[in-house]
């Protein structure tokens, strides 16, 4: 064989190589690289193309253009808190996520084409229902059937007598505020214990419409501050527990839901 047939080889060779190293690179970055779930190259991706879009004027309001909307800017101000000093490790992703599109909104510092599409794509689908369903039937499928219903048994009493307890703490705080018993009960107790936006918020201010004879989106104005700072509460305790029990494991039972009969800790995913 040739000089050139060697050299042709040893060229082919390192073709190969180069290929199988920029491929590997390619998916390092996939792996490694990313902002919330999304790997970084589709993220970026994603911004271009929703730029293009607010520049052109319009923003579509379908399913695909605004999951991948919503998921560019959640996980944007997700991972920006997450990266704050102290605070991100208390919560602050979800804070953020929360309540920094919302003060974009107000400041006028969005797009109006892209808080026009949001508005009428939640209008239009609905889709935060569809999201907590999700949520809950999935936390509920993973778990273990048998560990579910006797984790249940066990914590039914405790779980009901702490809700006694917060309503009785409520109102006593409410009264001694001076605050009228129903307005306490009603449109501060009730809305917390109901936890959230979607399964709280929303189906109590179309209950309480209908029944005071307001409008709905009063009723939700009345309700919704005090939701958001039970669901701020929530987080902020959440990773303060959280960090207490990372650096104190034995308080938390392992990633354990109960005590097995053999006195060995029960799963709850398996």
């Amino acid at each position: 064989m040739s000089t050139t047939d060697d050299s042709y080889i040893v060229v082919k060779e390192d073709t190969k190589k180069s290929t199988a190293s920029a491929r590997q690179k390619w998916w390092h970055i996939l792996d490694n690289y990313k902002i919330g779930i999304i790997p970084l190259p589709f993220f970026l991706l994603a911004g271009v193309l929703i730029l293009l879009d607010c520049l052109n004027g319009k923003l579509p309001s379908d399913i695909v253009v605004m999951v991948a909307t919503l998921a560019f800017f959640g996980f944007a101000c997700g991972e920006f808190g997450k990266r704050l000093p102290v605070v991100g490790k208390l919560g602050a992703a979800a804070i953020c996520a929360t309540f920094i599109p919302s003060a974009m909104v107000h400041y006028g510092l969005l797009p109006d084409v892209v808080v026009d599409s949001t508005v009428k794509f939640y209008k239009s689908t609905n889709i935060l229902y569809l999201y907590i369903c999700c949520i809950i039937v999935g936390s509920i499928m993973s778990m273990n059937r048998q560990v579910l219903i006797q984790g249940f048994m066990r914590i039914f009493v405790p779980m009901l007598c702490g809700e006694i307890v917060g309503m009785l703490a409520g109102m006593a705080v409410g009264t001694a505020l001076g605050l009228p018993p129903v307005q306490t009960f009603f449109f501060l107790i009730l809305p917390i214990m109901a936890g959230g936006v979607g399964e709280g918020a929303i189906p109590l201010s179309m209950g309480y419409a209908t029944l005071l004879h307001m409008e709905q989106g009063v009723a939700l104005g009345r309700i919704l501050p005090i939701v958001m700072l039970g669901s701020l509460t929530a987080i902020v305790l959440a990773g303060v527990l959280n960090q207490i029990g990372k650096r104190y494991p034995h308080l938390t039972g392992e990633g354990q839901l109960m005590p097995s009969k053999k006195g060995q800790m029960g799963s709850g995913t398996d």
